[in-house]
Formats: structure tokens, C-alpha cells, sequence
């Protein structure tokens, strides 16, 4: 009998020890009501625009624009990691179709990124209206570039449906907006701390370039920049001094020989570049399949095929008496690491290009490498940064 009792107590107790972990790992009646309590409490955003908006708990369901650059689809990669492909529910076609080398790796990495149904864009007017609706997304990102199209085109359908708009601007490449988007975003999606770490490594070496450069006492190098998508036998965009990368540049101690002449961006006449002989020549590289002679960089390409087709832009009539061509300070890099939050890498790259004895000590490359690993749900590789040799 008293066997018997011994083993129905432990019984009891085992049972009762099984309970008590399940209640804890549950956190408790009354820390479920608390954390309960916690989601239900909304959640108060200002955007880049001053515009606040109000979330009734963190956003699950996301549409997105601008996914190539410029957009929040990198943000909320760098924020929620593998989980950014449940999160974003539409998706614009931007990034699979100029930006091809990244998503078939990112894809790679995470095939659910695939099953993202796609839904158009504001600024090439295909921007499906009814089919975003029906996504029932908690929030769309919208950047700011594109912000008086979509209020003229879209926003009213998208109110009514009472749908919130939080815009987000990296394309100004100004520190504070790039601040303010990291902190809207990471507020939407319940990831302020991680959105204070992403911010914090962004700011940090930003600020560490443009002190840096301000500091310097000697003429600026006079540089010509243009994306190489056209091939040698066409002349790509140019930019001006407000825009992408000649906003970087001009930050980083250059002076853009294009900044007075180009309103935003566009090609310049290829007198003009002999006229100015500058000291630096950048053109910058991507994945544009279609044209064969384009300069490519990124993650389908390696660098002695690269140097071949950077090579041919030097073969332009005129440039081989081009000072920069003479003293090999022609430079590339990828069209689609400025517009968005490992741009610190681009700013690195560029004063230090600018800049080689002042920033002997900064390591894009590294810098660029750094952030994949400790942000990014995808692994690094590829070329992204070149000199002519």
C-alpha cells in the first residue's frame, strides 16, 4: 500500500511539475493578458515627411516599391531576416527585372521570395490598385521620390480602404532621412531594437567618411560619373550633385564635373567630358544582360571579365589623352549599392577613391562583407568595387 501511494504521488508530481513548465514557457495567465495587452497598444510613426501614422499593432503584412533600390524590401531584410519573405505580401518587379544577379542569389538563399505575388509600380503606371487592396497589407512603403505620382494615381483608393502609407527616402542620400526611414520601418514591424543596431552601423561610418572629408585641406578632384548600361558605344546617365551618385560623390569630396550641367540625371555630350578632362572617371557596373558590352558588376560576373569590359569604355574616341585614363584613375562600382542602407559602403569606396592617402585605413569591401553577415539573411559574394589595372 505504501508502494503504491509512493508511486501515485509521483504521478501527481510529475504531472503537476508538466503543467507548471508549460504555464511558464507560456509566460502565465497574466503575462499572456500583459503581452496581449502589449500588441494591442498602437503604435505611433512619423515618416520621412513628418506625417504620422498610427498602427494598431506591428505589421505583418507588407507592399513595397522601388524593391531594385531606393525602396524598404533591404531594410526589412537587414530587420527580419528569413522572415522578410513572409512579411512582404507585394512585391514591385523592379528588383528581379534591373537587379537580376541579386535576386537570383537572394532567391537562391530564400525561394519563398519567389511566391511574393507582384504588383506592379506607381512610377510606370502599373501599380494594380484592386490587387493590393485585396492583399489586405497592414502598411505599404512607399518612397518619397514617388510620392506625387502615388497621391495623384493611387493614394485615395488606397485611403479609403484604410490602408496607412509610411514614406521612407534613401534616395537623397541624406544621413537624417536615411535615420528617419531605418527607425519608420523598424517602428512598423515591432523591430526598434534591431532598427537601432542597423542605424548605429550605418551612422557610425557615414559620419566617420564625411568628418573625415571635411577635414581636408586641398583641391577636390574633378570626376566624371556615368552608369555603364549603355556599353562604350552609348553614353549612359551622368548625375547631378542632388541626386544618387552624385549626391554621394559630392558628399565624399568630389567635384562633379556634370553637377551644373545635368538637372538630374541624364547623358552628357561626349565633348563635354573631353573638355573637362577630369581626374577621375567612374562607370558604374550592374547586370543588364540585354546589352553585352554593358559594364557588369555583382554577383554574376568575376573580376577579369569585368576589367575586359571596362577596358572597352577606354577605347571611346578621345579618351585615351583623358588625364584619368593616362594615370589609370578609372574606377567602377555597383549600380545598385547607393539608395539604400549599406550604402556606407559606397560612401567608403568613393572618398577613398577620391581620397587614397586620407582613407588608406577604410576597407569597403570589408565594410560591405561586414553588414551582409550581420544583417542579411543572404550570403556575400561577387564583384562590387574595381579599379582599372
Amino acid at each position: 500500500m505504501f508502494q503504491t501511494n509512493r508511486r501515485m504521488a509521483a504521478v501527481v508530481t510529475a504531472l503537476l511539475l508538466m503543467v507548471s513548465m508549460i504555464f511558464t514557457a507560456c509566460g502565465g495567465g497574466g503575462d499572456v493578458k500583459k503581452d496581449a495587452a502589449k500588441n494591442d497598444k498602437p503604435i505611433e510613426i512619423t515618416d520621412v515627411t513628418g506625417q504620422k501614422v498610427t498602427l494598431k499593432k506591428p505589421a505583418e503584412r507588407v507592399v513595397v516599391q522601388w524593391s531594385a533600390s531606393g525602396g524598404a524590401f533591404m531594410t526589412m531584410a537587414a530587420l527580419t531576416g528569413k522572415d522578410v519573405a513572409n512579411l512582404v505580401v507585394g512585391i514591385d518587379p523592379y528588383l528581379s527585372k534591373y537587379r537580376t544577379d541579386m535576386w537570383n542569389h537572394f532567391k537562391t538563399d530564400l525561394p519563398e521570395l519567389e511566391k511574393i505575388p507582384l504588383i506592379g509600380s506607381v512610377n510606370d503606371k502599373t501599380f494594380d490598385t484592386e490587387k493590393v487592396i485585396s492583399l489586405n497589407p497592414d502598411v505599404i512603403f512607399i518612397p518619397l521620390n514617388m510620392k506625387d505620382q502615388y497621391e495623384s494615381d493611387v493614394k485615395p483608393k488606397i485611403d479609403a480602404a484604410g490602408i496607412p502609407t509610411i514614406y521612407i527616402d534613401y534616395h537623397a542620400e541624406k544621413l537624417e532621412n536615411h535615420q528617419r526611414s531605418i527607425e519608420a520601418i523598424g517602428k512598423a514591424l515591432g523591430k526598434e531594437e534591431r532598427a537601432e543596431e542597423l542605424k548605429k552601423f550605418y551612422t557610425d561610418r557615414v559620419t566617420k567618411v564625411v568628418d573625415r572629408v571635411n577635414k581636408i585641406n586641398k583641391p577636390k578632384p574633378t570626376v566624371y560619373i556615368e552608369t555603364g548600361n549603355e556599353g562604350p558605344e552609348g553614353y549612359g546617365f551622368a548625375y547631378s550633385s542632388k541626386v544618387a551618385w552624385g549626391a554621394l560623390a559630392t558628399v565624399c569630396g568630389a567635384d562633379l564635373i556634370t553637377k551644373d550641367v545635368v538637372e538630374s540625371a541624364g547623358p552628357v555630350n561626349p565633348e563635354f567630358i573631353l573638355e573637362k578632362d577630369p581626374d577621375i572617371i567612374m562607370i558604374i557596373g550592374s547586370y543588364w544582360p540585354k546589352k553585352a558590352t554593358s559594364m557588369r558588376l555583382g554577383f554574376e560576373t568575376n573580376e577579369e571579365h569585368s576589367q575586359q569590359l571596362l577596358q572597352a569604355f577606354m577605347q571611346r574616341d578621345g579618351w585615351s589623352q583623358l588625364k584619368a585614363v593616362k594615370n589609370k584613375q578609372v574606377y567602377s562600382t555597383h549600380h545598385g549599392l547607393p539608395r539604400d542602407i549599406y550604402d556606407c559602403a559606397v560612401f567608403e569606396y568613393l572618398a577613398k577613391t577620391f581620397y587614397p592617402e586620407e582613407f588608406a585605413d577604410v576597407d569597403p569591401e570589408g565594410t560591405l562583407k561586414e553588414f551582409y553577415e550581420k544583417f542579411l539573411p543572404f550570403s556575400y559574394g561577387g564583384t562590387w568595387f574595381m579599379r582599372l589595372k
